[in-house]
């Protein structure tokens, strides 16, 4: 069954798929282009998908399966794609679905993408030196392109300074070679028990610059500030679906008691916020070398007014006012959703319906195509 999961790999690298889904009596699911198509083959029952996963991860990987009915892991093997062997990898999430094995494989490009190549706008590159100590957060909904950004920024780093990276994930998605930079990438369940373990221990083995793969409770909150406050620069990612909701989100994992607390460091620590959703391109504009799925992008620079914002509750749908002013937006400072989609369309790269179904505020962005600022 190796020969059926490498065909599958072929099959995702030819469509330049983003997932493949595999579910018992259902033939394998591709996502291409944000859209999932089924392939062209037999359905699958469960002795053939535990054939094909089964070998892809270690006796340990299993046990933790058959214990908790779920497992993360990577994987990388070479595959044959239209006659020639290429290095495939990708993150594996396994679960049961109405009682049966399911697989759910996100592809990851082994080539690393420049922040140009990716159409980020300038400011993400620009949020990786503003200042040498400090968080930034990319956020988003799954599928949003955040592991990428966030590999991205540490590649921009490694390439540049002679900086000790330590990434701390679940699982190592990017391997990232050195460069100017030494990296030592950890993964959860080779290289640590669990994440609070591994966030104490990780300000004593000397790094520069920390790679938190997620904001997932208090203690990693806590962690990434005191690795702030303490002379580190942390990129980390939050599911969240704009950036004032990154905010709410964090403090929602402390108590009413902790909150100003929490604010009060936040504003000193934050650096940037950067939300992005992935949007299907047009036919014209990928025949023009646009990629299948561009960003759009929403980013809240931590200025001086933001800081004093953050400590202040009553300021907080305040943020959202700041994103959206015309005078002050921009692709290389802070700026809205709408800011950013109205540039996708100005573009071409994206249909119009598209945006506006997209977008938090449609009536506004329906105003802004018309050339009305709201």
């Amino acid at each position: 069954m190796q020969d059926h999961l490498h065909r599958l790999f072929a099959t995702a690298e030819v469509f330049d798929a983003s997932d493949i889904h595999l579910t018992c009596g259902e033939p394998a699911y591709f996502r291409v282009g944000g859209r999932l198509a089924p392939a062209k083959d037999e359905p699958l029952n469960e002795e053939e998908i535990t054939a094909v996963l089964r070998p892809t991860m270690s006796d340990a990987k299993w046990e933790h399966y058959q214990k908790r009915g779920y497992v993360d892991y990577a994987f990388e093997t070479e595959c044959d794609v239209n006659g020639e062997m290429k290095t495939v990898r990708y993150r594996m999430h396994l679960y049961r679905s109405r009682g049966s094995i399911t697989g759910a494989l996100r592809r990851i490009k082994t080539a690393m993408l420049d922040f140009e190549a990716l159409r980020l706008p300038p400011i993400y590159e620009k949020a990786t030196t503003l200042r040498p100590k400090g968080i930034v957060i990319v956020g988003g909904e799954t599928g949003s392109g955040k592991s990428t950004t966030l590999a991205c920024m540490l590649d921009y780093i490694n390439a540049r300074k002679p900086k000790h990276i330590v990434t701390i994930e679940d699982p190592i998605e990017y391997v990232l070679p050195n460069k100017q930079a030494k990296i030592n990438q950890r993964e959860l369940g080779e290289d640590f028990i669990d994440f609070p373990d591994a966030l104490r221990a990780v300000v004593r083995e000397d790094p520069d610059v920390i790679l938190i793969g997620e904001l997932r409770d208090s203690e990693t909150v806590r962690a990434a500030i005191a690795a702030a406050e303490t002379g580190h620069l942390v990129l980390t990612s939050l599911h969240t679906a704009t950036a004032p909701e990154a905010i709410s989100r964090i403090l929602y994992f402390f108590p009413p008691h902790e909150e100003m607390g929490v604010r009060q460091n936040l504003s000193s620590t934050l650096i940037a916020v950067m939300n992005q959703m992935l949007l299907p391109t047009l036919k014209e504009a990928q025949e023009q070398g646009v990629p299948s799925r561009v960003p759009a992008t929403e980013v809240l620079i931590n200025t001086s007014v933001v800081r004093e914002y953050l400590r202040d509750p009553e300021h907080d749908d305040d943020l959202a006012t700041i994103l959206s002013n015309p005078k002050t937006s921009s692709l290389g400072s802070s700026h809205d959703f709408n800011f950013s989609l109205k540039n996708l369309f100005e573009k071409n790269w994206v249909g119009r319906d598209v945006l506006v179904g997209a977008s938090m505020k449609p009536e506004q962005l329906e105003m802004q195509f018309r050339g009305v600022n709201m």
